[in-house]
């Protein structure tokens, strides 16, 4: 093989093996089942994926995916008090993402450019209370703004319902 063969070759492999995604799109986000045709687009390129479940108790699920062993997206959940004004707590939080807007998701939602937030009512303990969904992009895969908060709408969709089912609020 000559020089220049050996030199295109290695060039189209150091090319190839910069970018790109060599890990599989789950279908779930630390066992809360959202389709991976939905994390798919907010999931950087890299060559390994892991997700690590740190809850802080029964009603509070947190997950973490990362690429590369850095932070992607966070996931949390929480059951909280019927009366609780969830979007006004965390006003100031979504504000520091970016331009949060108001979303017909579950009983309120707000979608900003780097995280999104939904609430829904929800009984548990037999009790009557809320559970609140918050997904939050530490790393930015969409550079598009709009396209980013559309995947962000599509995902918290899936989440909400599908989160709160695993906790048992229902």
């Amino acid at each position: 093989m000559g020089a220049a063969a050996i030199l295109a070759m290695l060039t189209a492999t150091a090319c190839t093996g910069s970018s790109g995604r060599d890990y599989a799109v789950p279908k779930a986000a630390c066992g809360v089942q959202v389709g991976s045709e939905l994390l798919s687009p907010l999931l950087a390129d890299g060559e390994k994926l892991t997700q690590r479940d740190y809850n802080f108790g029964p009603t509070q699920p947190r997950c973490e995916l990362k690429v590369d062993g850095n932070l992607v997206v966070h996931f949390s959940g929480d059951v909280v008090p019927a009366g609780t004004d969830v979007i006004a707590v965390n006003e100031r939080g979504m504000r520091g993402l970016g331009h949060p807007a108001a979303a017909n998701i579950g009983q309120d939602a707000r979608i900003a450019d780097r995280g999104a937030l939904a609430v829904d009512s929800c009984s548990y303990g037999g009790k009557q209370q809320k559970f609140v969904a918050e997904v939050e992009l530490k790393q930015q895969a969409i550079q598009d703004v709009s396209e980013r908060r559309g995947a962000l709408r599509s995902l918290l969709k899936a989440y909400l319902p599908a989160a709160m089912k695993d906790v048992g609020c229902s």
